[in-house]
C-alpha cells in the first residue's frame, strides 16, 4: 500500500535536493508551480490553472487568490488607479491585478510598451532601481516585465509589471507584495505570467 508523502516530507525532500549552500533555510526552496504547490512563509499555497478576467484568460495561480472587496480596493486603489481585476491572498497582503487597456495593439509592439512605462516608473520612483526587464517568448506569444521596489510610509513595495497582448488589447499586469517576500515570489511569479494563455472556449465563442 503506497503511503501519501506528508506537507512536511515534501519540504525536507525539496530542501535535500536543493544545490544551494543555504539549503537548509527553507526560503531558499526552488518552487516550480508545476508541482501543483509553492512554498511562502512556511506556508503550502495550492496551484491550480483558472480562468481570469471574466474567463477571458487561462493562468495558473495560487488556489486562495479571489477578487478583493470593491470596498477594500477602492481604499487601497484611490483616486481612478484601481484596476479591472484584482486578486488578493487571504490576508490581502499579496496582489495580482489585471487591466485590459483601450485601443488596438499588436504583439510585436508590446516591447516597446514595457520600455515606456518602466521609464515613466524611473521618472516617478527615481530612487528606485529597475530589475528584470526582459521580454520572453511564450508560445508565439511575447510578455514583457520589469521590477521596482516603491518606497512607503508602512514599508516598501515589491512591484512586478507584466505586458502582453491579449485579443489585439493590452493585457497589463501588477503583482505587488511587502519587499521583504520579494526573494521568495518573486521566481514565482516569473513562472505564473508564463502559464498566461487566451482561454479557447472564448475565442470558440468569438469565431461562431
Amino acid at each position: 500500500m503506497e503511503v501519501k508523502k506528508t506537507y512536511a516530507e515534501e519540504i525536507i525532500k525539496k530542501i535535500k535536493e536543493s544545490k544551494s549552500e543555504d539549503s537548509k533555510n527553507i526560503y531558499n526552496i526552488k518552487n516550480n508551480i508545476q508541482d501543483g504547490f509553492v512554498i511562502v512563509k512556511y506556508k503550502k499555497l495550492e496551484i491550480e490553472e483558472r480562468e481570469l478576467l471574466d474567463g477571458e484568460i487561462l493562468m495558473f495561480i495560487p488556489k486562495e487568490f479571489e477578487i478583493m472587496d470593491e470596498e477594500l480596493a477602492e481604499i487601497k486603489y484611490p483616486g481612478g488607479d484601481k484596476p479591472d481585476y484584482i486578486y488578493t491572498n487571504e490576508d490581502t497582503t499579496v496582489n495580482v491585478t489585471f487591466s485590459i487597456e483601450e485601443g488596438i495593439i499588436n504583439n510585436e509592439e508590446i516591447e516597446e510598451v514595457k520600455d515606456i512605462l518602466q521609464k515613466q516608473m524611473e521618472r516617478l520612483y527615481p530612487a528606485s532601481k529597475i530589475e528584470d526587464s526582459e521580454t520572453i517568448k511564450v508560445g508565439e506569444k511575447s510578455i514583457s516585465y520589469f521590477s521596482f521596489d516603491v518606497p512607503l510610509l508602512d514599508g516598501d513595495v515589491y512591484n512586478f509589471m507584466f505586458f502582453m497582448e491579449i485579443k489585439g488589447q493590452l493585457l497589463m499586469g501588477t503583482f505587488n507584495s511587502n519587499v521583504y517576500q520579494k526573494k521568495e515570489w518573486r521566481p514565482i511569479i516569473k513562472q505564473m505570467i508564463m502559464t498566461i494563455k487566451e482561454n479557447p472556449e472564448k475565442i470558440e465563442e468569438s469565431s461562431k
